[in-house]
Parts: C-alpha cells; structure tokens; sequence
C-alpha cells in the first residue's frame, strides 16, 4: 500500500481576470520525493492565449485528462510509447482544455519530442582508483540540451462536453469530442548521425474522440510514432464506461496496445468498477488487470507469462 499521488494545486487568477496561474506540486508520487508538476501562467487576449511554463502538452486525450478524472487508477503504457506528458515551452490556444464548443486548437513549442521531463532525476557517477568513489548530485529537471519540438492539436466539441473528464458522470444526451494532434522533433536542425536533417527529425500522429449517452461513454485513441529513420509503429486504446446506479456506480474495460521491442506488442485489457461519491473529486476506483507480451524475447527466445494486478485506491478531492 502506497499513496500514488498526493498533489497540492494553486490555481486562479491575478491582477485581473484575465490573466490566470497554475501552480501544481507533487507531494511525493509513489513514495518518491516532492517536485513541481505545472507551473505556467495564461494571457487571455481574447479570441487566443498565451501559455509560457510548464504543463501537459496538448498531445493526447488520455493524457490531458488531469489524474483525478481518469476511469482506471493509472494511464496505460500507450502514453509512454507516445510520447504524452509534461515539458517546459510556450502555446497559443482557446482555452481547449475548457472543451469549447465548437473548434478546439492549440500550438506550442516544448523542449523536447517526449513528455514526462516534469519528473526530476538523479544520476551517480563513480570513479573507482585506490576505492570506488561515487558522486550523486542533486535531482534536476534541466535538459541537457533544447531539441525543439512543435505541438498541434485540432479538434471539434459538441454542446455540453467534457471532453477532458472520464466517464459520463454528468449523465444527459449525446455529447461527443473528437481531436487530431501532430508533433515534430526539429532536431537542433541537425543531420546528427543520419543522412540528412530531414532523416533526423521524428514525428508522431494522432487522433482520439471521446462520447458521451446518458450514464455511458466511449474513448479511442490511435497512434503513429515515426523515429527518425526507424519503421513507423502503431499503437491504441479503447475504453468504454457505463453507470450502473446514476453518477454512483460505473463498470468499465479497457484494452491497449503498444509496441516495446523489435516485434513485440504489450497488450492491456482491464476491467474497473468505481463508486462516486461526489463525482470524481470523492470516489473509491477499483481494477483488474491481464497485460501480455507478444512473441519472444530476443535474447532467450522465451515468452513472457500474462502479469495479473488488482488494484483499489480512495480519492479525496478538497
């Protein structure tokens, strides 16, 4: 038993209306230490904003939905194999995050291809002479170098969506989301190892929806991550939810998949019953899970046995 999120939020507004704040920390993710999660502020001028800081890029449906407001305790791995999560930049955007009716769009430029730079890491360093010496410095999030990435999203909401929340809490008629993202790696305008510059690039493609029906809903997501001169890989998810007892109880199944190495495929299939007792901020999510490798190892040419885990976790919302 652990606490997998304890987070304290700052979120609001400052000398005047439109100009708005976040700032999230992390209290200690799965009992490691305590750090920043976002830290940006928001210029309202108008038709657009403008975002400096760091937070969720607009890449990925899943991974925009905050924690607090997913339908399964975690993400699946289809969000590291995309590439999804944090990074420091700067984006012009409608406010997508609000779900708008209409058209919902934003563009960036990140420090890098690959999310999750939020999450401070340490690195020892040792020298062995008469004794081995080790050097461990403190943690820090700051890249090593600025490969530019740029980030599009696209999308279409309906009257009334959530487009950023698991689940059909809020209950009434069809609601839908639909999105498509693009991002690239400029690669410091670098050849690096490759043939040309444009060789050295990476690029990934998606797209997710999102429907919503009277207590049910349905999210897809699909993937193309294009690596350099690597072979294009896929991946993808489903889910789908349905309240049992109205903005109480909910059933829900997932399945993902994603590529790991070579050949091989991890596939995800889970099953979730959670009891809402003020919507997501109070709840009590439960799943279980089989997740498989596909084909064999490379190296032992053995295959890998179907990892079963339950979980259950409380969630308290203030």
């Amino acid at each position: 038993m652990y606490i997998p999120r304890s987070r304290l939020i700052l979120d609001g507004n400052a000398f005047g209306s439109t100009n708005r704040y976040k700032l999230e920390l992390s209290l200690g993710d799965k009992g490691g230490f305590g750090f920043i999660k976002d830290l940006y502020i928001d210029k309202n001028l108008g038709p657009f904003s403008v975002r400096v800081g760091q937070w969720k890029r607009p890449w990925e449906r899943q991974e925009i939905v905050s924690d607090f407001a997913i339908q399964f305790n975690e993400r699946t791995a289809v969000s590291d194999f995309a590439g999804s999560g944090r990074d420091l930049g700067f984006a012009i955007h409608n406010r997508y995050e609000q779900s708008p009716e209409g058209i919902e769009w934003a563009f960036g430029v990140f420090n890098g291809f690959s999310g999750g730079n939020d999450r401070p890491v340490t690195s020892t360093t040792c020298v062995q002479r008469a004794a081995i010496s080790c050097t461990t410095p403190l943690p820090t999030n700051v890249p090593g170098d600025w490969s530019p990435a740029l980030v599009a999203r696209v999308g279409w909401n309906s009257q009334g969506i959530k487009g950023y929340s698991e689940g059909d809490v809020e209950g009434g008629g069809l609601r839908y989301a639909v999105a498509v993202g693009y991002k690239v790696d400029l690669a410091n305008f670098s050849a690096g190892d490759q043939a040309s510059k444009t060789d050295n690039m990476s690029h990934g493609l998606e797209a997710d929806a999102l429907f919503k029906l009277a207590g049910f809903s349905l999210e897809v997501e699909g993937f193309l991550m294009k690596i350099k001169t690597a072979d294009a890989a896929y991946g993808g998810l489903a889910q789908a939810g349905m309240f049992v007892v109205p903005k109480q109880v909910e059933v829900a199944a997932q399945v993902a998949v994603s590529p790991t190495t070579g050949d091989r495929k991890l596939v995800e299939n889970r099953a979730a019953i959670n009891w809402y007792w003020a919507g997501h901020p109070w709840k009590l999510a439960s799943d279980i899970a089989r997740t498989v490798q596909t084909g064999r190892d490379p190296t032992t040419l053995a295959k890998d046995h179907a990892v079963y885990q339950v979980r259950s976790m409380v969630q308290l919302t203030f």
